[in-house]
């Protein structure tokens, strides 16, 4: 009996230890950030030679656990509404993020000659840890603004959107900037006829 009692004590020992090891390799504190990445004037020299006109840069860092996710998209307003989501990406296979660059940008696309001004279109680029998305979105719009939406360093909170930067448009006279610092929706989203917002979720896999 007494051989039975500590052959029983030492299997819950092993369990226990085994328990405590698994905790260990999964992180209980997942922590993750989004700082504004600012380029060297070499940096902005070579994006310039590639044709985007416009885009922001993001460093990631952090790490996920294995039931976590993070979702990268593009949202689309117009006239201040939500009207659909572009360039979603999700199942990230990379979970350790150590100064992970991210970004967003849009450039005026122009596929043929002798296009009129409302067969314009924008390349919206979408760069996430594991790669690029992009797709081309109708632009009659004669006045726009691009803007991030935050500053310095950002802790994201899980099933909150992040939006770090955000493309405004209209067709009159007059704009306001999108811009802010607390990765909110932007101010003046709700007099821009056409908006492109960069956001970042993290939630269940």
């Amino acid at each position: 009996m007494r051989y039975f009692k500590g052959y029983c004590l030492l299997l819950i020992s092993i369990l226990l230890l085994t328990g405590c090891a698994d905790v260990e390799k999964s992180p209980s504190n997942t922590k993750l950030t989004i700082k504004s990445y600012s380029m060297s004037e070499n940096q902005s020299l070579l994006i310039s030679k590639t044709g985007v006109e416009q885009i922001e840069f993001f460093k990631l860092n952090g790490t996920l656990k294995e039931e976590d996710d993070l979702q990268f998209s593009v949202e689309v307003f117009e006239n201040g509404k939500f009207k659909e989501e572009l360039l979603k990406t999700w199942d990230e296979v990379q979970t350790i993020y150590e100064d992970s660059i991210i970004s967003f940008g849009i450039s005026d696309s122009r596929e043929g000659e002798g296009e009129s001004e409302g067969d314009r279109s924008l390349k919206l680029l979408n760069g996430i840890p594991s790669g690029l998305a992009t797709t081309f979105y109708p632009n009659n719009m004669t006045a726009s603004t691009f803007s991030k939406l935050i500053e310095g360093e950002i802790t994201l909170e899980k099933n909150k959107p992040l939006y770090l930067a955000a493309w405004l448009g209209t067709t009159k006279n007059e704009l306001r900037s999108g811009g802010g610092g607390d990765g909110e929706l932007p101010a003046g989203i709700e007099e821009a006829e056409l908006a492109f917002l960069y956001k970042v979720l993290w939630t269940d896999k």
